[in-house]
């Protein structure tokens, strides 16, 4: 049978020690000698188990100092990854444990724990005076460190917690026992840099921020669910790396931890160079940016940046190496920086952050190098005002989707077949629907805003608009049409997709067809129409089922506008089968109207009404929905 690791562990520890005749010193010299500021990995941890054995047979004070020396040793083995400091430890605690990983650190701790308290309790019931304050002072902090070392936490709370133990024992806690929890403070904010650089870049910011329990206890600030305008800046890659080197250096002026230290070192600097590299980067206030309505824009992605200013491009601009780039001359090594940025955050979005005056040129040089580098999305950065007077205006973005030929998502093909289409020139927007010119021309941001809203009425299916470039375009002019078309809270339309390369018309005339159609489905406005809804067949749904049908059925009135054409003297009718608790049928009719009309009507209405249950199944039934033009007021 082999012989177990506990009584190999006893038997190597017996083997060295013998009768006590081959240690180094004598108990009395040891006890003189006071804490053991050795180092705590390499050839001197080798040392340990011998010394440490006579410590354990020298009464209160030997102990006292063994357990001190098994502490630096369990954080020597698990900093530096130590194997004497490993082999020491587990010698000295009796033999190897049968557990590997997370489980046998806590199999250490359980045994440090149970000596720190059986201290307590001689220290207790020993003579007045067996330990001096300082040492009863260092048994208590022990226990308080390593009863947060017992679990890992599972919640917010129980990481406050943990990290506050930390933090006072770092502060005021025992110096033999403060430099044990630096390392712990100094292995999360590590452990959580390490952590948000292995998930996807759009959940690396709700992570860093957890390394700000190494030195405050309330972080409600940047996690609660609040908007851009009331959220502190998250702090720089540079910040999140000082709260690390802040406990390093605390250590580095430890002799007994500058073996391990630089051991880490190698490990240090690639995961700096890491962090600067990939971590999210503040936005810094002094940019040049539009400016728009609180609530226009939407929260950034923390994306890669790009800042362009009259005669200057600069690639993240707020990290240690900038690259800086002249948008007046720019060529195949530009795109390539930026497809280099974009390859690394993996998104594929860039935040494009434009001074208002850059010309023309300028501007339509960096949209075509953004595109020829593949960019999914550009993000037009602008300053809404914070919250407070005093604060810094806060960066949001207005999203610019790109659509170009060769993209064959899904997203990009409904962006570039979407019936809207808006040409934007130097001159102003111009709208297309359906292939067919509005007359519009609107000059003014108000007069832009009205149009943008008479198609959301009009056209209550289209959720996208495409767009079309030209080279003089200001940057303003894009902005504005953003913050018109898809800006806001409840936007007009969920996304303008950019369509490089699509044909531009020179002065586009606008066809009276088009202009009529958007009159016409105008006059079908929900304002202008009443509606009745009545059980045709079948028995009716409980009236609380009831009422939600009519509650959700009130959003189909909006489709009536897909008739494009006056409603009969009688109205239309739509039709609603439901089978248990599902729609199963859905039919519209209507005197002198096509069925081309109808479909579309009906298409409406099934957008509407998808993923619409009722709750409790029943009798299958038929409910109608009468719509016709509203009586004019008398």
């Amino acid at each position: 049978m082999p012989i177990s690791a506990v009584v190999l562990g006893a038997l190597l520890v017996g083997g060295c020690l013998g009768s006590g005749a081959r240690t180094r010193a004598p108990a009395s010299e040891l006890l003189a000698a006071g804490w053991i500021d050795a180092s705590t990995v390499g050839p001197t941890a080798s040392e340990d188990p011998e010394r440490l054995a006579v410590l354990a047979d020298a009464g209160l004070r030997g102990r006292l100092l063994r357990l001190d020396r098994l502490l630096d040793l369990y954080d020597g083995a698990r900093f530096a990854g130590d194997q004497q400091a490993r082999e020491s430890l587990w010698l000295s605690l009796g033999g190897y444990a049968s557990t590997r990983g997370i489980e046998a650190s806590r199999e250490v701790v359980i045994r440090l724990l149970d000596e720190a308290y059986a201290l307590e309790d001689l220290a207790a019931a020993a003579a007045s005076g067996s330990l001096s304050e300082d040492e009863q002072r260092f048994v208590a902090d022990a226990i308080m460190l390593l009863s947060a070392d017992m679990f890992l936490p599972d919640s917010a709370e129980s990481l406050i917690t943990q990290t506050l133990a930390y933090r006072v024992l770092t502060q005021t806690g025992h110096p033999r026992i403060a430099d044990n929890a630096h390392w712990r403070l100094y292995d999360h904010v590590r452990g959580v840099l390490e952590g948000a650089l292995e998930l996807e870049p759009e959940l690396r910011a709700d992570v860093i921020v957890h390394a700000l329990y190494a030195e405050q206890e309330d972080l409600s600030a940047w996690l609660d669910d609040l908007g851009p305008h009331a959220r502190p800046p998250l702090p720089s890659p540079s910040e999140l790396w000082s709260l690390l080197e802040r406990h390093r250096a605390a250590l580095e002026q430890v002799p007994r931890w500058q073996a391990v230290v630089a051991a880490r070192a190698p490990r240090e600097a690639e995961l700096r160079d890491t962090v600067m590299a990939l971590l999210p980067r503040p936005r810094d206030p002094g940019w040049v940016l539009s400016q728009v309505p609180r609530g226009t824009g939407q929260a950034e992605s923390l994306a890669p940046v790009v800042l362009l200013e009259p005669g200057s491009l600069r690639l993240e601009p707020t990290s240690t190496t900038p690259r800086e780039l002249d948008p007046r001359a720019l060529e195949d090594a530009a795109s390539a920086a930026i497809e280099a940025l974009l390859v690394r955050d993996g998104r594929g979005t860039i935040l494009l952050a434009s001074a208002p005056d850059v010309p023309a040129p300028e501007y339509a040089a960096t949209l075509a190098a953004l595109v020829s580098a593949r960019t999914s999305v550009i993000e037009l950065a602008v300053h809404e005002a914070a919250l407070r007077d005093a604060q810094p205006p806060v960066v949001v973005a207005l999203p610019l989707y790109i659509a170009g030929p060769e993209d064959l998502g899904a997203g990009a093909r409904a962006l570039r077949d979407s019936r809207i289409h808006v040409q934007l020139s130097g001159r102003g927007p111009r709208v297309r629907v359906d292939g067919r010119w509005l007359s519009a021309k609107p000059t003014l941001p108000s007069d832009l805003l009205r149009l943008v809203a008479e198609l959301h009425r009009a056209y209550p299916r289209e959720h996208t608009v495409s767009l079309s470039l030209a080279t003089n375009v200001q940057h303003q002019q894009l902005v504005d049409l953003l913050a018109a078309v898809s800006g806001g809270l409840t936007p007009a339309f969920l996304a303008v997709g950019w369509v490089p390369g699509a044909a531009l018309v020179g002065d586009p005339v606008g066809d009276p067809a088009g202009d009529r159609a958007l009159a016409a489905r105008l006059q079908l406005g929900p304002d202008s129409l009443a509606f009745a809804r009545a059980v045709t067949r079948g028995p009716q749904p409980a009236a609380d089922e009831w009422a939600r049908f009519e509650r959700t059925s009130d959003s189909i009135i909006a489709c009536v506008t897909e008739l494009e054409a006056p409603l009969p003297k009688r109205g239309v009718t739509l039709a609603l089968s439901f089978d248990e608790h599902k729609l199963v049928e859905l039919n519209a009719s209507g005197a002198k109207l096509g069925r081309a009309q109808l479909d579309a009507y009906e298409a409406c209405a099934k957008e509407r009404l998808a993923g619409f249950r009722l709750r409790v199944p029943g009798e299958p039934f038929t409910a109608s929905l009468e719509v016709h033009k509203a009586k004019a007021p008398e």
